[in-house]
């Protein structure tokens, strides 16, 4: 028997804002438990909320980038529920008239539908210990909602990993999935093949791509096992667990009368000017789709050496920024992919972290291109700009770096060197390859990588075939 999955996504986006959704607070991560608090975010009773434009601003941006319609009259709800960690005892949200709708991303061969994006205020934590911290209360949230278009967990991170670069990219949120500012629910139903979509069971609050497609993978074992069985698949919510690699049950599913929902009526209707929208399409970044095509047809690039400068935006400003200096965008690329992030990996390095000096890096790349520097030289003293912030002219010029140019010297001390190592010049004429390389690094070893390698190696078979 064939069966089919369907699943439909809820991402929740924490925004970068500098404050909360409907009051003044601080929005940041890891402060003092209770400390980014005040009467309007712990609703107090009088507290009046009013919306953070910034915020809405971001929603836009969101829906430019995903393709959406952008309604021009922002309206809010209550969504109506309680929790401990919900001081309110409801959230202010969208659900009659959302901001952003009917838009899409394209993955591999296919196009994932959004259905709309809505804002929303997030709720407050509960603690290990049981406690409550409210700093989290009110920080701004989107919702994108996707049609139920996926058919495998490989399309779900495909989906995901294309959000995460646009919001990334449009600056619009972090996405440190591991800070709670991007949380996934999935929606997954499995029907035998050509019948309707089955009961739809909710996933809440995955935490990692990981657990997203192993709690995907475990789910449709599930639910096609009880097909087989001739059972009932309940339409109900259930959580991850991790440790177990299973999903379990949570409660049963909410039905839209639950929530209770209506016009939110401390908040009047806000109508956005065309001016507003206009300035946040004309202020958009270049995407990182458009920029894969840019770079792939301008610039003759790989697909590796893509996917490492369009890492992030910190680090494809530092390929932009070199490329405007230098006109060499493959060397670049190369120094990035092949250099840079061995560095960060090696030393343990956030990359994100990192302060780059342009005029430092783009000297390095520059003697080396022109002859000055052999390879060896140009890495090790990349690594120096970038772990101790060294100007490289004087580092090489202190430590005698640059390349022999004295042609007559060198090819007297290769003569040499061939005198030395008979045995391997034999070896080589028997056709024994890696007794070239024996000869190369001899020879290197002796100008302590002071000549370029490539004249090494011509000088070497110009007296080999002599």
């Amino acid at each position: 028997m064939q069966y089919k999955v369907n699943i439909g996504l809820e991402v929740h986006i924490e925004l970068n804002t500098k404050n909360k959704m409907f009051c003044r607070c601080k929005s940041s991560f890891g402060d003092k438990e209770n400390t980014n608090v005040c009467p309007v975010c712990l609703a107090q009773p009088g507290a009046l909320p009013i919306p953070n434009k910034e915020a809405i601003a971001l929603a836009i941006k969101t829906g430019i980038a995903t393709n959406c319609k952008i309604d021009k009259k922002v309206i809010f709800d209550r969504k109506n529920y309680f929790y401990k960690d919900l001081p309110k005892g409801y959230q202010i949200t969208q659900f009659f008239n959302p901001i952003c709708k009917d838009g899409y991303i394209n993955i591999p061969n296919k196009k994932i539908n959004i259905r709309q994006i809505h804002i929303e205020e997030d709720a407050g934590k509960v603690c290990k210990n049981n406690t409550i911290d409210y700093n989290r209360a009110g920080v701004p949230l989107l919702e994108l909602v996707t049609m139920p278009d996926f058919e495998s967990d490989e399309e779900v991170i495909q989906f995901l990993k294309a959000l995460k670069e646009i919001l990334i990219f449009c600056n619009v949120s972090d996405c440190k999935i591991q800070e709670g500012s991007m949380r996934v629910d999935i929606n997954l139903s499995v029907r035998k093949e050509n019948m309707p979509l089955g009961n739809r069971v909710e996933i809440k609050n995955v935490g990692s791509f990981k657990s997203i497609k192993n709690a995907i993978n475990y789910e449709i074992k599930r639910h096609i096992n009880l097909l087989e069985n001739n059972n009932n698949i309940n339409v109900e919510t259930r959580k991850f667990d991790e440790n177990n690699n299973k999903t379990i049950f949570m409660r049963n599913k909410e039905t839209i009368k639950d929530y209770s929902y209506f016009k939110e009526p401390d908040i009047l209707n806000i109508n956005l000017s065309n001016n507003f929208i206009f300035n946040i399409k004309n202020n958009m970044p270049i995407l990182p789709e458009e920029k894969r095509k840019l770079y792939a047809k301008n610039y003759n690039l790989s697909e590796n050496d893509i996917k490492a400068i369009l890492y992030s935006p910190k680090i494809n400003n530092l390929f932009e920024e070199l490329n405007n200096k230098i006109n060499n965008p493959k060397e670049i690329a190369n120094i990035i992919s092949g250099e840079l992030f061995k560095i960060c990996n090696e030393n343990k390095i956030n990359i994100n972290n990192l302060t780059f000096n342009i005029n430092y890096i783009s000297n390095i790349i520059n003697l080396f291109l022109n002859n000055k520097i052999s390879r060896d030289t140009y890495k090790n003293v990349f690594f120096e700009i970038i772990i101790n912030d060294v100007e490289p002219i004087s580092f090489i010029e202190k430590n005698n770096l640059y390349l022999l140019n004295d042609t007559n010297f060198i090819e007297s001390k290769i003569i040499n060197i061939l005198k030395e190592n008979t045995k391997s010049i034999n070896d080589y004429k028997n056709g024994k390859e890696k007794a070239l390389k024996f000869l190369i690094g001899q020879c290197m070893k002796y100008f302590k990588g002071k000549c370029d390698s490539n004249i090494i190696k011509d000088i070497i078979l110009k007296h080999i075939n002599y």
